[in-house]
């Protein structure tokens, strides 16, 4: 056999093992008498070309229908030809796609574990998520040669397969080798990045040589007839030439047939004993499985070790042992499928039970719940371990199809039996929205509360207080309502903890539902916004000591964003930074990224370029430190909102452009705030239908949320289109209409972040407002346009001064001379003067008294 041959594993799952049976031992004879491996086949050299340029790409797609070959092939080039490569393997399952994205950031851990915890927090990356995973990638660290392989990725559910492959490539890592094989994504997807190797179906069809190639390392030598009506039957398709040569191996001469069907039937499933066929059609219930798993799927098992015998010898079941998991090639795997169907329904219903319990036995919650559901087994379901943790992971609306079907299948005495997980449900029905289940199992719970039967006086509190826990978001956004429940809930849990806590409710999610602001949810009732500040100081501490501090700092940002909203921008500055001190402590990012931006909304108005840059930096700062995708998603709008405030418009992420984006990435409670932004961009690129149809949609939101801050907000720019569209009346108007639901609260600060836009109509109202409230609008407006204006001058460069020139234009200020200032700087007084002079001309200023006005 010449020396430079490759060989691999045949396309779909390694070849017969063990002894033979019947006629075709005799081609294990010949096999053996060849002295050639019967699990080894050519690798065509065409293919072996291609897959040697992986070496010199930072990523490879391996993009080809099922049955061509990639994984084994893949894995049989790296076994032979990177024998001193590390690689570790990954493959996408039937699964939620939050659980496919874990496996993957569990691959980066093997070489970044610092970039998989950022992975992870992301969760999986739509459009606009990519760039932010782009980013964590580029930062990637490898010291040894190393190749990440992700198989099956086009089980990852996501809607941006082609930009997550991107930012995958993106990796600096010299020693760092990404793989994805998968099948065909989209029929014409371009894959933008530079630098990806794209391996695709036609580099995987064998030819007329390949083939007989093939067949001889089986020991077996076809004529040129056999070998054309092998290739004309499989059309050059490895996974078809695989099952024509066993074929041929038990027959003694090629099959015409084009059917895999048929073929598998000859092949394959004729020549199995009937115990190895319960088996088989058992397995097909899952697309991975452990030898353990298996062992467990049949009454008569064979036991672990005789199981793995029998896996082995099966064609299309390949073991990986990076994961210690059998694959089950997709071909023989819907062939199983359909004959299970067929199969006895007392044989379907035990195989659906084992798997149950195979699939909670390897942790797998999400499979094993749709495996006891199948047979009814409720109470298995129930006993197992579900956490807050395993839905926030598992976002998928699917899952929460499945425990919406339980608690409608389940009977009322084997739910109540369980009410710890049927309150976790619950919470997850509340969120989406699921009315019915959340009415259903909340009437179950009240049950239970009312005629406890079996639990003991500690379990019924427990029960009791997280009820109450949960109940407390029925009464959202009234403050006063909720903190009823959440005392109540601390009455009982502080007879079991001290502190009492919660073990549902809390953790690092967003206190704000999305949003970037607390006033946005509690500002709901025109002129009782102080009364509403009082409620919050007073209940908010039942519930952050409740959730172990979760929505810390939002009494602090409450009151600053009141305090903000009636001009006053040193109590807003003091109690924002309150906030951050408060949230910081607990670990609440969502609350900081919302003080930071009370903070820049401060700095405009004062035109405080140097407070304004800050409170931007630490924002993108602290959500990076995070990298949760519900963070990211807060300082975006953060972000946003700042942009808007001066006229920038231009560098909005691209998921705010639309409703639709905006549904995907944040909280239906959080969606009018993100709209608020959305409805700036719109007016302020002039497009005023789009903006009254989403008015139109935030308005009747916000009515029934009672949400005061985005019905203000879109009746000031719903104003301010009709004056640009000439109609002024209509104009002062919907102004009116927004300054009546205002100013009961003195609320000022909506108004005059649209001073520019406003000012022409604010006149036509001069004799319905008071006069003192029309002055202080007018002295908002002009801070508030001095004010950007000069955030503006200072970012565009016309006040930019170097770290010198700030340094001693600060000393200049604060009244020291210019001896002074050289002596403390240890330079020159004429480089003083020289540097002052630039300071000046640079700023536009000709005096220390006007410099001393300026803010840089």
């Amino acid at each position: 056999m010449a020396q430079e041959e490759k060989y691999f594993s045949a396309g779909a799952g390694v070849f017969h093992r063990g002894k033979r049976r019947g006629k075709d031992m005799r081609w294990a004879v010949m096999i053996k008498k060849c002295g050639c491996p019967e699990d080894s086949i050519y690798l065509p050299e065409r293919l072996l070309s291609r897959l040697e340029e992986v070496k010199s790409h930072s990523l490879t797609l391996l993009e080809a229908p099922s049955g061509f070959g990639k994984t084994t092939s893949f894995r049989e080039y790296l076994n032979k030809s990177c024998p001193g490569a590390r690689s570790f393997w990954y493959t996408c399952r039937e699964e939620a796609g939050a659980g496919a994205w874990d496996g993957i950031c569990g691959l980066v851990e093997k070489t970044d574990p610092a970039a998989s915890i950022k992975l992870r927090a992301l969760g999986v990356p739509d459009r606009d998520a990519a760039a932010e995973a782009a980013s964590v990638i580029s930062g990637l660290r490898c010291k040894l040669e190393t190749y990440l392989v992700i198989d099956n990725f086009q089980l990852l559910k996501t809607d941006a397969p082609a930009a997550i492959v991107n930012a995958f490539s993106l990796h600096n890592s010299p020693l760092l080798r990404i793989v994805f094989i998968t099948q065909k994504l989209y029929a014409d997807r371009t894959w933008e990045a530079p630098g990806i190797l794209k391996i695709s179906a036609d580099d995987f069809l064998f030819d007329g040589a390949a083939i007989r190639r093939f067949f001889e390392l089986a020991g077996l030598r076809p004529d040129v007839g056999e070998i054309k009506t092998v290739l004309d039957a499989s059309g050059g398709w490895i996974a078809a030439i695989r099952l024509h040569r066993m074929h041929y191996i038990t027959a003694g001469e090629v099959s015409e047939e084009d059917s895999m069907d048929e073929l598998i039937e000859s092949a394959l499933w004729s020549g199995l004993p009937e115990q190895e066929r319960r088996l088989l059609m058992s397995l097909s219930l899952f697309e991975g499985f452990s030898a353990r798993q298996a062992s467990m799927m049949l009454e008569d098992s064979p036991g672990k070790e005789r199981t793995e015998e029998i896996l082995e010898k099966i064609p299309f079941t390949p073991y990986a042992p990076a994961e210690g998991l059998f694959y089950m090639h997709s071909i023989l795997r819907e062939f199983l499928k359909r004959r299970f169907e067929c199969s006895p329904r007392s044989f379907r219903n035990q195989a659906y039970a084992r798997a149950g319990r195979a699939a909670e036995a390897a942790g797998d919650l999400f499979q094993a719940t749709k495996f006891y559901l199948d047979t009814g087994d409720y109470e298995s379901i129930l006993a197992m371990p579900f956490t807050t943790r395993f839905f926030y992971n598992f976002p998928d609306s699917g899952v929460i199809d499945l425990f919406e079907r339980l608690v409608d299948e389940c009977p009322d005495e084997t739910l109540m039996r369980r009410p710890i997980p049927l309150i976790i449900f619950s919470q997850q029905f509340f969120r989406d929205r699921r009315t019915e289940a959340f009415s259903r199992t909340t009437a179950l719970l009240r049950r239970v509360i009312e005629a406890p039967s079996g639990l003991t006086d500690e379990e019924l509190g427990r029960v009791r207080g997280e009820f109450y826990m949960l109940m407390s978001f029925t009464k959202f956004n009234d403050i006063a309502g909720m903190s009823e429940y959440h005392r109540r809930a601390y009455s009982d849990l502080e007879r079991l903890s001290s502190p009492p806590r919660s073990l549902i409710f809390g953790g690092d999610m967003p206190w704000t539902m999305s949003g970037a602001s607390v006033m946005f949810l509690y500002w709901r009732e025109s002129g009782r916004l102080d009364k509403t500040l009082s409620v919050m100081d007073e209940c908010l501490p039942f519930y952050v000591t409740l959730a172990g501090g979760h929505g810390a700092g939002a009494g602090f940002i409450f009151r600053a964003e009141a305090a903000l909203a009636r001009g006053d921008d040193e109590a807003a500055e003091i109690l924002s930074r309150s906030a951050l001190y408060e949230a910081g402590e607990a670990g609440q990012t969502g609350n900081n990224l919302c003080a930071w931006l009370v903070l820049a909304r401060t700095a405009v108005l004062r035109g405080d370029g140097e407070l304004y840059c800050l409170a931007r930096k630490n924002i993108r700062d602290e959500a990076a430190r995070s990298a949760q995708r519900s963070i990211l998603r807060i300082a975006d709008l953060c972000l946003a909102y700042t942009d808007l405030l001066i006229g920038r418009h231009d560098e909005l992420p691209s998921w705010l452009d639309g409703e639709d984006s905006i549904a995907r990435a944040v909280y239906a409670d959080g969606r009018p705030y993100a709209l608020m932004i959305l409805g700036a961009a719109l007016l302020s690129r002039g497009r005023f239908g789009e903006l009254r149809d989403s008015a139109d949609r935030v308005i009747e939101i916000a009515g029934r949320m009672k949400y005061l801050l985005p019905l203000t907000v879109m009746k000031i720019f719903l104003s301010a289109a009709a004056d640009r569209e000439s109609n002024r009346p209509g104009a002062a108007c919907l102004l009116k209409d927004a300054l009546d639901l205002a100013l009961p609260d003195m609320v000022l600060m909506p108004f005059a972040e649209c001073a520019e836009l406003l000012a022409p109509i604010l006149p036509c109202l001069s004799e319905d407002l008071d006069s003192k409230n029309y002055r202080a609008l007018l002295t908002l407006f002009r801070r508030q346009t001095e004010g950007a204006a000069a955030i503006r001058r200072a970012l565009s460069g016309e006040a930019a001064l170097t770290e010198r020139q700030r340094e001693i234009a600060l000393m200049l200020k604060k009244g020291l001379t210019v001896k002074q200032i050289g002596g403390r700087l240890g330079i020159s007084e004429n480089t003083v003067k020289t540097t002052k002079k630039a300071i000046y001309e640079r700023i536009g200023v000709h005096s220390r008294a006007e410099l001393a006005k300026e803010r840089f």
